[in-house]
């Protein structure tokens, strides 16, 4: 396989590429990026020969890695279709559903296939809890809710970050909680989703905060669902599964634990995760042979963007929906 990269960012140069450039069978032929010096750095650092500033320049591949911001994506995914490559899309896939749907479709008109990296799908707390909520090991769910936050100190970033820039189409709930919302959804396998209500804090056009309450309909039940986001406190981090007799957390990361807890809290046993991988970087190995091997075979893989429709549907509608609380804000500097 002839793999171009679309874009020369972090998550290129220190996620996708060391997996590339190490994968049987797999090639990196060039690196496009609206900055050639920085597409030049990175193709320099994982010794790739070829680096372009223009798609339009680039010559033919097999699959393309577009790892560029959501809001610049227009651009690049329809050019990248019609060209005949199968597309590979870090995420957030896409700002609406119709944009979202307008990719699928053009994918299918030119018979290639398109990916999405939710690489929280391969975590071994995700995979495993998976299996036991679709056997049912621990009985009806009866709610779930799940938070990531961590107070945020003073970063030194100017107001060119992406999550300020609109044109991107960045912010904390589409960046980070593109992982978090699909890791829920995908555990639950989600057949719909309707939000019920979603809030938003911001200070100086920056996404601190967003939370919002949805219902799931997952194997015939419907779940009621919390997500919480935020940059302004510390949270009790990962996904609370509650059953009639006990609580299933589920940690949001590779390495993190799989555990019963009691009602009140009590933690009650870890449960082995055997299955998944247990670090980013087999992760994102991990995905990658899966849309290769979609790419080959035509069939759906784990991370077909096809099966992600649900999370961009959620978050879109939070945007559209949720009323912003601008409040003054104090980052510490510490």
């Amino acid at each position: 396989m002839k793999v171009g990269i679309i874009g020369a960012g972090t998550v290129t140069s220190g996620s996708h590429l060391p997996v590339l450039v190490n994968m049987p069978g797999v090639s990196v032929d060039w690196i496009c990026d609206r900055s050639l010096s920085t597409a030049a750095a990175v193709a320099r650092s994982h010794k790739i020969g070829k680096t372009y500033d223009q798609l339009s320049q680039c010559p033919d591949v097999d699959v393309v890695l577009v790892a560029t911001p959501v809001g610049a994506r227009r651009a690049v995914v329809p050019e990248a279709l019609a060209r005949g490559w199968h597309v590979f899309s870090e995420k957030p896939f896409a700002l609406t559903l119709e944009e979202h749907d307008f990719y699928l479709a053009e994918a299918k008109r030119h018979g290639v296939q398109i990916g999405v990296g939710q690489v929280r799908r391969y975590a071994k707390p995700t995979v495993t809890a998976r299996k036991l909520l679709q056997r049912r090991f621990l009985g009806p769910i009866l709610r779930v809710s799940a938070s990531e936050g961590m107070r945020a100190r003073a970063t030194g970033r100017g107001t060119d970050w992406y999550m300020t820039d609109t044109a991107a189409g960045g912010g904390l709930l589409m960046e980070t909680g593109a992982h978090l919302v699909d890791q829920v959804l995908y555990m639950l396998n989600a057949e719909s989703v309707t939000l019920i209500e979603a809030t938003q804090r911001r200070h100086l056009g920056l996404e601190l905060a967003s939370s919002l309450v949805a219902d799931v309909m997952a194997n015939g039940d419907r779940i009621k669902c919390s997500i919480e986001l935020t940059m302004l406190d510390d949270l009790c981090n990962g996904v609370f599964i509650q059953f009639p007799n006990y609580v299933l957390k589920v940690g949001l990361f590779f390495e993190d634990s799989l555990s019963l807890l009691s009602h009140d809290g009590e933690k009650l046993c870890e449960i082995a995760a055997t299955d998944g991988a247990d670090s980013a970087m087999k992760g994102f190995a991990a995905e990658w042979r899966d849309f290769l091997e979609q790419c080959g075979s035509g069939e759906p893989s784990a991370i077909d963007a096809g099966t992600v429709r649900n999370t961009t549907a959620l978050i879109e509608s939070c945007y559209k929906q949720a009323p912003v609380t601008a409040d003054p804000v104090t980052m510490s500097a510490r």
